[in-house]
């Protein structure tokens, strides 16, 4: 290392630590979080920074914020530095290693969380922070290394990164069971003549897959709730009554005697393989996620198999209601 690097003030890892929460902040302001004494420290250190490295690394103007190129720079030097010497310390103390880990909110719900216990189980030193992102912020935080795994589609992998099957997302009707005819089958069609529904608001993938069939089998739907989240249409499901698509896995949130799974061939199209993803820069930072990786993707790809080899047949009777109870459980 230059002695002349040493010799100069204004450099720390408090300062470095100061910059990328500026950085993943997107401001000053917002890595204060409202602390006038807060902001004062990280504009001073800041300005060290800069005076040490004799470039600006932020730009300075009103309502913008915008790392540099020197910025941007910095930030891929001191997140790794950062993070090798965190690991090293909690490594060192015997405290828990943080990883983090980002994901739709239905994936991290129904997929992800129910699988992570044996992972707890064997690893005390394990620690999980988990992300509710969209796919655009987590190919963005992958790439500056401010999560450690994610869950994508396959087509949003890009280069740069490696990555595992965990299976896909598939999709299914979900219709409480009190919407059957008593003794009798029922169609999809006949069903969401009936049941009030809930969707995702907007034009998403599932909303207008469901009204494109509708259309074809002339079924005028019911929509009497738009929801933000698939999470909120199950709720919608269990506690309201409606019918909703869901990914197959949200099969955990229903009582199979309340609640039945139908499919629909519109629904086939939208499935999706999904991928366990994560930055091969960091993990040259953290040696043990490659391995991590490994046994998540097994396990995850193990829940999604389960998952879609229990979808119900639409038409396949179950004495009271049109459903078969031989179906397999998991």
């Amino acid at each position: 290392m230059s002695s002349a690097l040493l010799a100069r003030s204004g450099l720390s890892l408090d300062r470095l630590a100061s910059f990328i929460a500026i950085a993943d902040a997107g401001g000053l302001s917002a890595a204060a979080q409202g602390d006038a004494v807060r902001q004062s420290q990280l504009s001073r250190q800041l300005k060290e920074l800069e005076e040490f490295f004799g470039a600006p690394l932020i730009e300075r103007r009103r309502g913008v914020f915008r790392l540099t190129a020197a910025g941007r720079a910095l930030t891929e030097i001191a997140r790794p530095t950062l993070t090798r010497l965190d690991d090293f310390e909690r490594h060192c103390g015997g405290q828990l290693t943080e990883v983090h880990i980002g994901a739709g909110e239905s994936v991290l719900v129904w997929l992800l969380t129910p699988k992570l216990k044996p992972f707890f189980d064997d690893d005390p030193t394990l620690a999980l922070t988990l992300h509710n992102l969209q796919s655009e912020d987590i190919t963005r935080r992958l790439r500056d290394g401010r999560l450690d795994f994610g869950l994508l589609r396959r087509s949003a992998v890009g280069s740069g990164y490696s990555s595992l099957p965990v299976g896909a997302v598939e999709y299914a009707l979900f219709v409480p069971r009190a919407a059957f005819p008593k003794g009798q089958a029922a169609t999809p069609a006949q069903l969401l003549s009936q049941v009030p529904v809930a969707v995702l608001e907007g034009n998403s993938t599932v909303s207008v897959a469901l009204a494109d069939w509708a259309a074809d089998n002339r079924v005028r739907l019911n929509v009497r709730l738009r929801c933000t989240s698939l999470v909120q249409a199950a709720a919608a499901v269990k506690g309201l009554g409606m019918a909703a698509v869901l990914p197959v896995w949200a099969k955990s949130e229903f009582n199979d005697e309340a609640v039945a799974r139908l499919s629909l061939p519109a629904l086939r199209e939208l499935a999706m393989p999904l991928r366990l993803v994560w930055s091969r820069r960091q993990a040259a930072i953290r040696p043990f996620m490659t391995g991590l990786a490994r046994m998540l993707a097994s396990a995850l790809a193990g829940a999604t198999s389960r998952a879609v080899s229990t979808v119900e047949s639409p038409r396949t009777p179950r004495r009271a209601a049109g459903i078969d109870r031989r179906e397999p459980r998991s």
